[in-house]
């Protein structure tokens, strides 16, 4: 009876270290976490107002001080590769973040990448990639001991001329190739933006947004880099591209409607972009 209780006793305490173990991972975790989140936000704020051209390519030297970003050049050609996230990649201790259930107590991966191209004396290319987990939902399972994988949103943006003409171009030859259209479509490339949206095929599923955009204005920034980091430790996920990259959707959105092409509408969940400057309504 005596050996019971010793046994019950360290059972005890070997759980409540346990505990204390697992609490003391999510909170630093945590504030790691809010800590680069806020530290994405400042950096999509800054690259709404870089320039294409040479007017960007002082703002550009700036930013890679304050953000750490790394540098790469040959030549005269430098690639400035700037990253924010937390629990992207599942090594040493990231590895207990496999698990979906981290969910529920707000800590999810994600990252936020931006790439910045410069030639010259000049910015010739910026690219954005927003991704966010989320583990509620309709989940790939593997088995009872790995258990559900993280499902994934995501946004790409491009900024630069040829590869927004091209894209722009073909978007066009493939409309008029199907000869849809109500007769009162949006073209393709208007105000200098083109959001679509591709089969996301990634471990574990999810959704993503391919926005590119001219960089003959900073007009059409917003529509790109109106990015939601905070999905990452918000209290519930951001399970729908509307809740990421809501100026990005809404410009898809309205685009397939104008074609009188069908496009899911989640009720509830989008954040209203009343405030926005768009051709569509």
């Amino acid at each position: 009876m005596r050996r019971a209780g010793v046994y019950l006793w360290h059972s005890v305490v070997c759980l409540a270290t346990l505990a204390l173990v697992l609490a003391a991972f999510w909170a630093v975790s945590f504030a790691r976490s809010v800590y680069q989140v806020r530290d994405a936000e400042r950096l999509l704020s800054e690259l709404r107002s870089v320039p294409v051209g040479a007017a960007g390519f002082a703002r550009v030297q700036q930013l890679a001080n304050n953000f750490g970003a790394v540098k790469h050049c040959s030549n005269d050609s430098c690639r400035y590769n700037f990253e924010n996230g937390f629990g992207y990649t599942d090594t040493g201790v990231m590895v207990m973040l496999r698990r979906t259930e981290w969910d529920y107590f707000r800590l999810r991966p994600w990252k936020i990448t931006a790439v910045i191209q410069t030639a010259n004396g000049e910015v010739t290319d910026i690219e954005l990639l927003a991704v966010v987990g989320h583990g509620r939902g309709r989940l790939y399972n593997q088995g009872f001991l790995l258990g559900n994988m993280w499902a994934w949103s995501a946004v790409s943006v491009v900024v630069n001329s040829g590869r927004f003409d091209s894209r722009v171009s073909l978007a066009k030859r493939t409309n008029r190739e199907s000869g849809t259209g109500t007769g009162n479509q949006i073209e393709p490339g208007a105000d200098g933006i083109l959001v679509q949206k591709p089969a996301f095929d990634t471990p574990g599923g999810g959704q993503i947004l391919d926005v590119y955009l001219s960089p003959a204005t900073l007009d059409n920034r917003a529509v790109g880099f109106n990015v939601n980091p905070r999905c990452a430790t918000a209290v519930l996920p951001c399970m729908e591209l509307c809740q990421l990259a809501p100026s990005a959707w809404h410009w898809y959105s309205q685009y397939q409607k104008s074609n009188g092409w069908w496009v899911e509408e989640v009720s509830g969940l989008c954040p209203s972009l009343t405030g926005d400057k768009s051709p569509f309504r």
